[in-house]
């Protein structure tokens, strides 16, 4: 997968799913953090919203790894998890689409 070409156009696709997916991830986050902060009933349960914070960024920040070598494995849990679809990535060569489809079958 390092050795992938990818075309101007690939990439601007490939940026667009990203960056949906990140949005996505990232308010569902807000969203669930939201819901934790206006349930909170004692002190301590604040630091509980941090620490769920803390391992989600974490997390994303693990997860979301633009370099060109790795983003058919990027891809291929971020439409595992439901961040993105097949679909989003429509106009990709289909010799990535053949290495995410490959990936999401293991």
């Amino acid at each position: 997968m390092e050795n992938m070409v990818w075309s101007k156009k690939e990439k601007q696709i490939a940026r667009q799913a990203f960056n949906k997916a990140y949005k996505n991830e990232v308010t569902d986050i807000m969203n669930k953090a939201k819901d934790r902060l206006h349930t909170l009933e004692n002190p301590k349960e604040i630091w509980e919203l941090h620490d769920f914070l803390t391992d989600k960024r974490d997390e994303t920040d693990n997860k979301y790894d633009y370099r060109y070598s790795v983003l058919i494995l990027v891809f291929s849990r971020l439409i595992n998890e439901g961040w993105i679809t097949m679909d989003d990535l429509k106009g990709l060569g289909e010799d990535k689409i053949t290495k995410i489809n490959q990936v999401l079958k293991l």
